[in-house]
């Protein structure tokens, strides 16, 4: 972004596709030096008539470094929710350095767009709704794995899978599925049950209230 420094700024112009970017023009060139939103002009300190320094390309630098490193997690962002983990990973194979992305993740977090408990707790509830009946340690695991942190995952498996009212409906969704199985055997059921992440104790006790035997 930046051109050999020393010289003076001879001129800024707003980018005509949209003004509110500018491009900096050094003396004695016909290509921009740099191409900045117009509210970091001041921030940056770069006038007409300023000297382009050797501090200030490297400033310029940082600051565009950094801005494409937000751009990219707000793009992110605007997709699906993230936590420090899985975002961190995403800019780092993006090609930016681990000081970019530590300043990134901390810009985020102080403007609200990261939060890991509230991400921690829509994935739970994602999770549950998506496989509905799933054990806590199903979730838990779950939620590890998309890179929630061991604390949050278990305090939010505990809130949307451990409780009594979600053991319950837990029993109620394998009871209906057993129930309802039409030609299929009820245990080849109740694997399948298992397989998606569903408690056992709570596929056998649905077995039982629907009169089949299981072995303790």
């Amino acid at each position: 972004m930046s051109r050999p420094a020393g010289k003076t700024i001879e001129r800024i112009e707003s980018d005509a596709k949209d003004p509110r970017w500018a491009k900096v023009f050094l003396e004695g060139t016909v290509r921009a030096a740099a191409r900045l939103p117009r509210e970091s002009l001041t921030e940056l300190r770069i006038a007409e008539g300023g000297s382009w320094t050797p501090t200030l390309a490297k400033r310029v630098s940082h600051f565009v470094i950094h801005r494409d490193a937000r751009e990219c997690a707000m793009g992110v962002l605007a997709r699906s929710s993230q936590n420090a983990t899985t975002m961190a990973a995403r800019l780092t194979r993006k090609g930016f350095e681990a000081s970019v992305v530590a300043k990134t993740l901390v810009e985020l977090k102080a403007d609200g767009w990261l939060n890991d408990d509230t991400h921690a707790a829509g994935r739970a509830e994602s999770l549950t709704r998506q496989r509905r009946g799933l054990s806590q340690e199903s979730v838990e695991g779950l939620l590890e794995a998309e890179g929630v942190d061991t604390q949050r995952a278990s305090r939010e498996s505990k809130r949307v899978a451990g409780t009594a009212q979600a053991k319950r409906a837990a029993l109620e969704i394998a009871r209906k599925a057993i129930a309802q199985r039409g030609k299929k055997p009820a245990y080849a059921v109740a694997a399948t049950l298992s397989r998606r992440g569903m408690d056992r104790s709570i596929i056998a006790a649905a077995l039982r209230s629907e009169g089949f035997d299981v072995e303790e």
